[in-house]
């Protein structure tokens, strides 16, 4: 079908939007308009008792003056606006607004209790519509007293939810008279004919949704994209959580009525892809598909197969997609993940719902709620409609436990600030270091735990005092009014109106702990061919004049990941030490405000490895730390099924806070027929071990390396970093090189 866009460029739909989208990305208006309303609502507000209603007021005057913007030949409305230009007087006010914000600081109300990674119930939205949610609210409203002191608050909250709910609707009329203007505009002599036609169409979806529920597949995919761009605007951002599940029934009936075809269903599909590509940008957005359903039975349908499909078709970042793996899953859809993989494609990852929701149970989860879960940006895991997780918070950098013993209570490198990037203390004075401590492996091993227990609890502590600023300041009413159970408690999501309120502090460099740790124990104890004193000065020295040392550290001392029990056992003693220290913590939101550990690392490895000394595993000083769980980069010497039987022997169910495994292949390798099938039987070998999550770069060394030289020539090549996917060019240098030292396999 020809459009606008498409007669303009003589490109197709899709080829002409992603140019657009992939722009529209990083388009520097994104931002303007929602910062200077934001900051005028801020300053109209400021005799607003309540912090829920004065959020509440600012999300509602943002979408009642937010200018609504629709590119030709888009299917799906929703994006930044870019066309505004700002007054001298709107300038100046935007300059106010921002400094007031500023100056009023994250206490006075204006600041949303977003996690980033969280999702809201789309399925109530589509299936039954704001309405409904209104009539719940009213019915908890009415009978409240104001002889009952809490229910003074319980009022503000509710008004809250009713203001910002009413504010969704109205945007969403606002879209139809857009959209029914600009059919309106066109004639019959334009350069694109349909084009009238589909804005037409696009109106409709407005007619009666997000307030009535929908009646189509057209409307309700419409309607969550709405959603999704509304909580973008806000700052309050709703991933998209399992679309082939939730839509599936709006499909099914369209096509068995003629209403839709597989063909238009899937232009759709990707377009919804595209305006993902326009709000996050390289930021993760994530969508996941098969599994299981709330009633326990597969989803593994046509939406399921379109939803991978988009994958190559789109050919942008984002959505950020993943699949949840049963034992069930269809072969031929398992084939198609891996040929998308094959071509170069950093997804889908694929995810062990065993696992998974096994983990989620043994957290106090609902066997309901587990079974509908997401992975939450990168791999952390957030259970749909009814969560509000901290996620990667802290980032803890345990290789400064080690360089704590090994410098006799002094850091190796850097000052004592460094032994986590967001934990700032003086050092632990508490711990003193002394010579039996350094007697044998055991003793020394020991006394790494004890300070990295420290270090836990230091940053445990800054978590749990955010908590509870955030349930006193900070609110988001239209997420709150969209996630069980804020509603039937009275309380918005960040003080504790959702069910679940995990944090998950992660652990970048990890496995280089672990590989130090056993360096050490043959280096020093076994083999004695170091003293631990000589040994803390070659790490504080970057082993200066000392590369002979160094490679012996690198390459005659066993590495985790290879499958040898001597460095896994350690592995397996430091896994149950983290997931034990963190059982003793509680936050204040609710019985569910428990910690979980998390194996993954976003960017912070290389981030953390810059303040991280050399490591006696034969790291340089700066060089990233360890970013998954797996072998350390280049050190899995021993086949990927070395790797496999090295983490199975750790419990991942422990890992909800997110476990990231990756493997590189040779382009010639993944895109052999044999290549293909033993990728496909390593990933249900993988599942069948118990292992979390697997991800993987399929890339040549050559294109690497000249993508780093030549960077202009692969603005859109594609990396899965460390649970999340990247354009390469974008990535810091630390880290580029850190994807470029990993080995890269060409058989398993």
């Amino acid at each position: 079908m020809e459009t606008a866009v498409t007669a303009l460029e003589g490109k197709s739909r899709v080829d002409a939007l992603r140019e657009i989208a992939f722009a529209n990305g990083h388009h520097p208006n994104n931002w303007i308009e929602m910062v200077y309303l934001r900051g005028k609502a801020y300053m109209d507000t400021c005799d607003e008792w309540s912090h829920n209603v004065r959020r509440a007021k600012i999300e509602a005057y943002i979408l009642d003056n937010y200018t609504v913007e629709v590119t030709p030949g888009e299917l799906l409305a929703g994006r930044y606006s870019h066309d505004v230009v700002l007054t001298p007087d709107q300038q100046a006010q935007y300059e106010k607004g921002r400094e007031a914000v500023k100056l009023g600081g994250r206490l006075s109300g204006w600041g949303s209790a977003a996690t980033g990674h969280r999702v809201v119930d789309y399925e109530l939205i589509i299936t039954q519509g704001v309405k409904t949610i209104l009539a719940q609210i009213e019915e908890k409203l009415t009978p409240l007293d104001y002889y009952n002191p809490e229910d003074a608050e319980k009022t503000a909250f509710y008004r809250s939810l009713k203001i910002s709910l009413e504010a969704f609707c109205r945007f969403a009329g606002r879209f139809r008279e857009k959209l029914l203007a600009l059919a309106e505009a066109e004639t019959d002599s334009s350069a694109s004919p349909s084009q009238k036609a589909e804005y037409v169409a696009m109106a409709k979806n407005f007619e009666k949704a997000p307030y009535e529920p929908c009646t189509t597949f057209y409307e309700a995919l419409q309607i969550v994209w709405y959603t999704e761009f509304v909580f973008a605007l806000i700052g309050d951002t709703s991933l998209v959580g399992r679309p082939d599940s939730y839509l599936y029934p709006f499909y099914r009936r369209d096509i068995e009525q003629g209403r839709i075809t597989r063909e238009a269903a899937y232009d759709i599909i990707a377009d919804f892809y595209l305006k993902q590509n326009e709000i996050y940008d390289t930021w993760p957005g994530s969508l996941m598909v098969g599994g299981v359903d709330k009633q326990d039975k597969p989803v593994w349908n046509e939406l399921t197969e379109m939803f991978i499909e988009a994958i190559e078709t789109t050919g942008l970042i984002n959505p950020s997609v993943s699949v949840a793996y049963t034992n069930d899953m269809p072969q031929h859809i398992l084939d198609k993940c891996v040929n998308i993989i094959s071509k170069g494609y950093t997804k889908p990852s694929i995810f062990n719902d065993r696992i998974v929701r096994k983990g989620l149970e043994d957290a106090g989860v609902d066997p309901v709620d587990a079974r509908q879960y997401i992975h939450s940006t990168c791999v952390e895991i957030t259970p749909i409609a009814c969560s509000n997780i901290q996620v990667a918070s802290p980032y803890i950098n345990p290789t400064k436990a080690l360089e704590y013993v090994l410098g006799r209570g002094k850091v190796l490198f850097g000052t004592d600030q460094a032994l986590n990037v967001h934990v700032h203390y003086d050092k632990f004075k508490d711990i003193p270091v002394n010579d039996d401590d350094l007697k044998d492996f055991n003793s020394f091993y020991t006394a790494v735990k004890k300070v990295l227990a420290q270090i836990i609890q230091k940053a445990i502590v800054l978590n749990c005092n955010y908590a509870l600023y955030t349930s006193r300041y900070h609110s988001s009413p239209l997420a709150s009014a969209l996630l069980n159970d804020c509603i039937e408690r009275g309380k918005d999501s960040g003080a504790g109106g959702a069910k679940y309120n995990f944090f998950y502090p992660c652990f970048p460099g990890y496995v280089t702990l672990v590989d130090s740790l056993a360096a050490i124990k043959t280096a020093v104890f076994e083999e004695k061919k170091i003293g631990l004193e000589e040994l803390a000065r070659l790490c504080a020295a970057d082993f200066k004049d000392e590369e002979r040392m160094r490679q012996y550290l690198v390459n005659r001392c066993a590495k985790f990941g290879n499958d040898d029990d001597n460095v896994d056992e350690i592995a397996k003693d430091l896994y149950d030490f983290i997931r034990v220290e963190l059982t003793k913590y509680r936050h204040c939101l609710g019985d569910a405000a428990t910690f979980h550990p998390s194996y993954f690392a976003w960017i912070m490895h290389g981030m953390l490895g810059k303040d991280a000394a050399a490591t006696p595993n034969g790291r340089h000083q700066g060089e990233a730390l360890s970013e998954n769980l797996g072998a350390s980069q280049g050190m899995d010497r021993n086949s990927p099924l070395g790797v496999l039987r090295s983490i199975s022997k750790l419990d991942q169910s422990y890992g909800i806070g997110g476990i990231a495994t990756n493997f590189r292949f040779s382009k010639s390798f993944a895109a052999s027929s044999d290549g293909k099938k033993a990728i496909t039987d390593f990933i249900r070998h993988f599942m069948d071990c118990g292992c979390f999550e697997v991800q993987f770069n399929v890339i040549d060394q050559a294109t690497l390396l000249d993508a780093k030289k030549n960077p202009e020539k692969y603005a859109t090549l594609m990396v899965r970093v460390a649970g999340y996917s990247d354009y390469f060019t974008n990535l810091a240098p630390e880290i580029q090189d850190e994807i470029i030292q990993r080995t890269e396999h060409s058989a398993i």
